[in-house]
């Protein structure tokens, strides 16, 4: 083992998946979902509220809350799991891909890389579950079952008991799928009986439940999806203050119902029910939808490999294959893929997941944004947005078509469609950086501005597009201060975006300060960045020449981010020069302007 190298998050789930099936593990439901809590705690925020109340809390859910001075079932628990790792890796497990290991005296895991010769191959995709993809039925059931207040503090438990009120209330209006009834979820509740026993007395696909605790001012609400073996199958943690109890618990909801649709035709008109290929593929869709939701380099590569695996292991499954095409789009956005590679392997993936089911409302929003991105055919992209947004709710059709009416100077239909994405899936990256994209690009910096947050500390979790646009915004509202502050986080998160990459330096040269672009302006060849990147710098720098080379490469390259050159604040002082609109002829307008010119 080589502690050097680290597995990536699909990878170490992966493993965990192998440990679920090891002889070691057999029986041992309540080890199993301990490893389960503090691997994801881990992967999420490096296991830093792994403490044994926590766990205990989390885990095995003590009435009244656990109390390590006087219970000593994590500790013990956790020298059970150590154990059977051991054992699993001395044993079966020996050529498994990923070690995880769990270090005496704490309970944060440790994930490593086996190097084993007979270490099985790293791109040897996952086999999906055994069994059919789907079975006939009546859609998709689902207990959901009372979430649970770690601290049981009465406002909590309140608040844990509405939030169950409203997942009901909203999966219960989703197409093709049921939900059972609170009393009988909370009647099975006071049963205490195990998921396996819970889905086979109710007769569902699947348990839901989660739990709420409070920590520093901020409420964090974990949500997790078991199949009908217990197994958990996807998880999700929504973390905001605690104020606006109501609204956020509608919020919660609304997204977790945006998450856990199965897009399927049939399942929408209830005439099937998914099977054990579906649920795991399902799980696995969750898995990569969360990380494309990031809309980070390394984020995006780790969803393309999910849905590729999908697509791979469950031939009649659409969702893996749109989820292909929508990475490409997002690669090809970031200036990470190159038009022609994106282009070829976004059409192929439409065109299969079309095949697999031609009402997919994720396949028609995947051929929507290759038409708009790739193709820039506004008529057929709006045509299928449309069309999409017909067959059934769904966030990124509505949060992509309004970045394209934005673009088609319609601003008053683009922010009707933002809001009912933001209905949609109120918790959402995808949307805060189309928002933010959109609302720089229609100019309305005072709105960015007082989005907030503005300090650096504030700043955090954001993403590098939002904090690039709201410190354009800033410059180009009349706030300079306002964008100095988020120079710091502009600089920790650009680094890896081609299209983002000399944003700091771009920054400062708005902000009279040019020394650090001129230095990477005159070795921007040995940088990967986009021309476009290398075009707003020169343009900060008010470097005419070389600004517009770099914006006539990036048309000869089809970056997608020439698209914003008629409404770029950046381009103003060479808007009416004849170099500029030189370059502006070259630009292929959008097809709908065609037509109507």
């Amino acid at each position: 083992m080589d502690p050097t190298k680290t597995p990536s998050p699909w990878a170490v789930r992966e493993q965990v998946d192998r440990l679920r099936a090891s002889p070691q593990f057999a029986g041992s439901e309540r080890l199993l979902a301990f490893l389960h809590f503090i691997v994801e705690e881990t992967l999420k925020d490096g296991g830093a509220t792994l403490r044994e109340a926590v766990i205990g809390n989390a885990v095995y859910g003590r009435e009244p809350p656990y109390d390590p001075r006087i219970d000593s079932t994590v500790r013990v628990e956790a020298r059970r799991l150590r154990r059977k790792l051991e054992d699993h890796y001395a044993g079966p497990g020996r050529a498994d891909p990923v070690v995880v290991s769990l270090p005496t005296g704490g309970y944060v895991p440790h994930f490593t890389l086996n190097t084993t010769p007979a270490a099985v191959e790293m791109d040897a995709p996952a086999p999906l579950a055994e069994g059919p993809t789907y079975t006939p039925g009546f859609g998709a059931a689902v207990a959901v079952m009372p979430l649970r207040a770690l601290s049981r503090a009465p406002e909590d438990e309140s608040f844990a008991d509405g939030l169950t009120d409203e997942l009901i209330y909203a999966l219960g209006r989703a197409q093709g799928l049921r939900v059972t009834s609170r009393a009988v979820a909370f009647q099975a509740h006071g049963q205490g009986w195990t998921v396996p026993a819970l889905a086979r007395e109710l007769g569902v696909d699947a348990v839901l439940q989660g739990t709420v605790r409070r920590q520093d001012g901020m409420l964090r609400v974990t949500v997790e999806v078991s199949n009908p073996k217990g197994f958990v199958i996807w998880s999700d943690r929504f973390d905001a203050p605690d104020h606006e109890h109501l609204r956020l618990q509608e919020r919660i909801a609304a997204t977790v119902l945006s998450r856990v649709r199965l897009d399927s035709s049939a399942m929408r008109a209830s005439r099937i029910s998914p099977g054990p290929v579906a649920l795991e593929a399902h799980a696995r869709i969750y898995r990569a939808r969360q990380l494309q939701d990031q809309q980070t380099p390394t984020a995006l590569y780790e969803a393309l490999e999910i849905f590729q695996r999908v697509a791979e292991g469950a031939a009649d499954f659409a969702r893996g294959h749109s989820g292909v095409a929508d990475c490409q789009c997002d690669l090809f956005r970031l200036g990470l893929l190159s038009h022609a590679e994106a282009k070829a392997t976004a059409d192929a993936a439409v065109r299969r997941a079309l095949e697999i089911d031609a009402q997919s409302v994720e396949a028609l929003t995947a051929r929507a944004t290759v038409a708009a991105w790739l193709d820039r055919d506004a008529p057929a992209a709006e045509a299928d947005f449309a069309r999409a947004l017909r067959l059934g709710d769904h966030a990124r059709a509505a949060r992509l078509y309004g970045v394209l009416l934005t673009i088609l100077d319609r601003q008053e239909e683009a922010e009707h469609l933002f809001r009912e994405a933001r209905a949609i899936e109120p918790f959402s990256v995808q949307q805060d950086i189309a928002e933010a994209i959109s609302h720089y690009q229609g100019r309305r910096h005072a709105q960015l501005i007082a989005a907030g947050p503005q300090a650096d500390g504030q700043a955090a979790g954001l993403s590098a597009e939002v904090l690039v646009c709201r410190a354009l915004a800033h410059v180009f509202g009349g706030a300079p201060n306002g964008a100095r502050t988020l120079v710091g986080p502009i600089e920790r998160t650009t680094a890896k975006h081609p299209d983002l990459v000399y944003a700091r330096a771009e920054i400062e040269g708005w902000l009279g300060e040019p020394e650090r672009g001129w230095r990477l302006l005159a070795t921007s060849d040995t940088v990967p960045a986009t021309a476009f990147a290398r075009a707003t710098l020169a343009a900060a720098l008010n470097d005419e020449a070389r600004g517009l080379a770099a914006l006539n490469h990036a048309i000869d390259r089809r970056e997608l981010s020439t698209v914003w050159l008629h409404t770029d604040s950046r381009f103003d002082a060479w808007r009416d020069r004849p170099g500029f609109q030189a370059v502006m002829s070259r630009l292929l307008p959008p097809k709908a302007a065609v037509q109507a010119g």
